[in-house]
């Protein structure tokens, strides 16, 4: 599925770190990961990953490294801004995350003229390029909306919503109950 902000994360790439930023399960990572054939990919909610991390140990010959959930590493900004200022762009950086991200981007200017932002949304009528008939796609997408496991699976994942709201919700505020 073609994403229509891909081509403008592509020709920013070379030039600053780009940082991807939406709800959770709207496709980020899958993006980062169909943007180029050569990349290494670390997610920092992997205990491996997160060794690799700070031993700064990313393979300098890829096309791309894919940081995914780096918001969790703390200092994360002042971390990347060292390595973006010592090394460069060498291999370009993309950064994913959810709704802290973007509200980590909002505190302080570490990143500062560092970085382009972009948020990936679910998916629009544009995007859904599927072997429907356009009348049935539109359908599919008002019935399951746009996240895109739901509408490719065309099924209700009854507890999708529920869990990326109470997920997010529960990132950015003190909330003491849900229920």
């Amino acid at each position: 599925m073609d994403r229509l902000i891909v081509p403008f994360i592509k020709k920013d790439l070379p030039e600053k770190i780009v940082l991807l930023t939406g709800p959770r399960q709207s496709g980020k990572t899958t993006l980062a990961r169909i943007l180029v054939r050569d990349f290494d990919y670390f997610n920092y909610d992997l205990a491996e990953h997160r060794v690799a991390l700070i031993k700064k140990s990313w393979r300098r010959d890829c096309a791309l490294v894919i940081f995914d959930e780096l918001h969790k590493m703390k200092n994360w900004k002042s971390w990347l801004k060292g390595i973006y200022d010592t090394r460069g762009l060498t291999p370009p950086m993309l950064v994913t995350g959810s709704a802290r991200l973007d509200t980590a981007r909002k505190m302080g200017d570490s990143l500062a003229g560092r970085f382009f932002q972009y948020r990936l949304h679910p998916l629009d009528l544009k995007e859904v390029k599927t072997d429907l008939a356009p009348q049935d796609a539109f359908d599919r997408l008002l019935r399951f909306g746009g996240f895109p496991e739901p509408f490719l699976k065309g099924k209700e994942i009854l507890s999708h919503l529920d869990i990326i709201l109470r997920q997010d919700l529960l990132d950015l505020e003190s909330v003491r109950s849900t229920t």
